[in-house]
């Protein structure tokens, strides 16, 4: 029994009810009122598409790894990379009426995601590559912590003030610990791959 699909399901109702929440659970999608048509909740509707795709993506890791005769993995490396595609343009429409600090950190985060959208496709055709492997670990660690590290950044900055968009030094810092990132990803990607042969060469020799 696999349950990195379930998990991912799990994370998605949550984070689909917190969204939901955060507009008191009335998901409207056109307004009716005045005799307008418009559209209504544009990022709270993006959101819950992006949150959708991980719920795809869970499913299918559950169909791969506890329901099929045999596991396929190419069904599950399909349903991460269109996960990937379908966050790439959300993402894009996301920046809309931002400036500053805040869209620096979201252009960076869809710098990392282009990547490892671009590493899933050539997994599909090359999929018993370590390096892939290893470099697909890498940049779901950097867009996982950039990502949190954004929601933190902009609604609980450390200082306690709120980021100046107008302030050249906050837009350059942000790009600086986006760095900072990076180089701790591929630290702790060496540490893991250094310490995995260690225990294989000697304490697994042993056992």
């Amino acid at each position: 029994m696999y349950y990195i699909g379930f998990l991912k399901i799990l994370s998605s109702c949550i984070l689909v009810a917190q969204e939901l929440n955060s507009i008191n659970w009335q998901l409207v999608l056109i307004t009716k009122r005045h005799h307008l048509r418009n559209f209504m909740y544009r990022k709270q509707w993006q959101h819950l598409t992006l949150y959708m795709s991980f719920f795809l993506s869970g499913c299918a890791d559950v169909i791969s790894q506890n329901l099929l005769p045999k596991r396929c993995v190419v069904l599950e490396q399909c349903a991460q990379a269109l996960s990937m595609y379908l966050f790439l343009p959300l993402m894009v429409s996301h920046m809309q009426d931002t400036e500053g600090v805040e869209l620096q950190l979201h252009m960076l985060l869809i710098q990392a995601m282009f990547l490892l959208a671009l590493v899933e496709t050539i997994e599909l055709w090359a999929p018993n590559v370590l390096l892939i492997w290893m470099l697909k670990a890498f940049l779901y660690v950097v867009t996982g912590s950039w990502l949190m590290q954004i929601g933190f950044m902009l609604y609980k900055p450390i200082s306690g003030y709120k980021w100046l968009d107008e302030d050249k030094n906050d837009v350059a810092f942000a790009t600086t610990f986006f760095c900072w990132h990076v180089v701790s990803g591929a630290f702790l990607m060496i540490s893991a791959y250094g310490v995995s042969i260690l225990w294989y060469r000697y304490l697994g020799a042993d056992a």
